[in-house]
């Protein structure tokens, strides 16, 4: 069952904290491509759990949400050990999904590490299947959104990949 905070303060972005970890790290002694995905699951938490649909919505077994699509861009390195901060915003959702915009920053440098554009789907446990989002959920996430509103959409967001493509800031 959602637990959704409908009518209290929206985060303006949600901020979540992590750090890299030991076993994040690759080879280049740097963390590891597929940690920075880790790292934005961390960040969400905050978000999700608000909505009602965190770790704890999913441990009830019969619901969870799913991420289907995410573009990512590295701007710097971390190294073992480094604080991290990352905030969330929402970009958009409907019935059935929920479309974000995250960035990781590292919490002492202050640099930015990464930015992420992700889409998640809610899903049935048992049937496996995309299905609605709870109401009460829908409800704080049209309120997350007029909060999120006033953020300029990130030129980031939407963005094509391929040899002609340049980073934008």
């Amino acid at each position: 069952m959602s637990t959704a905070t409908a009518g209290t303060a929206v985060p303006t972005p949600y901020i979540g904290y992590s750090e890299v970890k030991p076993g994040w790290l690759d080879a280049n002694g740097h963390m590891n491509v597929g940690h920075y995905v880790s790292a934005f699951d961390d960040g969400s938490s905050p978000m999700f759990d608000d909505i009602g649909l965190g770790w704890s919505y999913t441990a009830g077994g019969r619901y969870s949400i799913f991420m289907v699509s995410s573009s990512i861009d590295f701007r710097r390195e971390l190294l073992a050990g480094a604080a991290l901060e990352m905030t969330t915003r929402l970009l958009g959702h409907d019935r059935r999904r929920i479309h974000i915009y995250q960035e990781l920053f590292h919490r002492e440098q202050r640099y930015l590490a990464a930015q992420a554009e992700l889409v998640f789907v809610h899903v049935s446990l048992e049937s496996r299947a995309v299905t609605n989002i709870p109401e009460a959920a829908l409800r704080r996430l049209a309120e997350i959104k007029a909060a999120h509103a006033e953020f300029e959409r990130p030129r980031f967001v939407g963005r094509s990949i391929g040899l002609d493509w340049k980073p934008r800031t």
